[in-house]
């Protein structure tokens, strides 16, 4: 699994870097928040990220406010990793959009079961994607055939023929009846 390491001080960077490599992660890396903030947003981006609080430019705390305000899918858990260890702090980073906050000097242990907690997360929404697209492809499609169902394809036609409309384009529309579909369905009881 890929992950984003931001953190601004390079010893703390190649420490976490050399930590992770070891645990199998396949580490990217960045000095402040705008490159963690650019490297969130491409395509394939590290859906695990440990940021620093404190860096120059964007902080840890913009860069999770950014990545919430996108919501995209699959989601990114971020991990804070500051030396900040007040209460205070700790609310402020959770309020942002972190979803866990460990504190500098961190146990490497500690470290390890909050990310395996996080890829948890991670491993549960992948499985709820998958079902919900699993779940409308049931909603919209005939079993049988893989096309779109009646509703489905009534669905496309009202927005389509409300587009011709509002964009004043000819709408054409082709319907296909293939012979005896009945028995094929009553033949696989479908």
């Amino acid at each position: 699994m890929r992950i984003l390491i931001a953190e601004d001080d390079p010893i703390s960077r190649r420490l976490l870097e050399v930590t992770l490599g070891k645990w199998g992660y396949e580490v990217m890396s960045c000095p402040d928040g705008e490159s963690a903030w650019a490297m969130l947003q491409q395509p394939g981006a590290p859906s695990l990220a440990i940021l620093d609080w404190m860096m120059p430019g964007m902080d840890g705390l913009q860069v999770c406010r950014e990545v919430r305000q996108m919501m995209t899918e699959p989601y990114t858990y971020m991990l804070l990793l500051p030396a900040k260890s007040q209460k205070a702090d700790i609310i402020a980073g959770l309020e942002a959009g972190a979803d866990d906050y460990l504190t500098k000097p961190f146990d490497a242990s500690e470290l390890r079961m909050r990310l395996r907690a996080g890829r948890r997360i991670l491993d549960l929404q992948a499985e709820l994607i998958f079902v919900r697209e699993e779940l409308r492809t049931q909603a919209t499609h005939d079993s049988l055939t893989r096309l779109l169902n009646r509703a489905a394809t009534c669905d496309i036609l009202q927005r389509e023929l409300e587009r011709a409309e509002r964009e004043q384009l000819p709408l054409s529309i082709i319907l296909a009846d293939i012979d005896f579909f009945k028995r094929i369905n009553d033949t696989y009881q479908i």
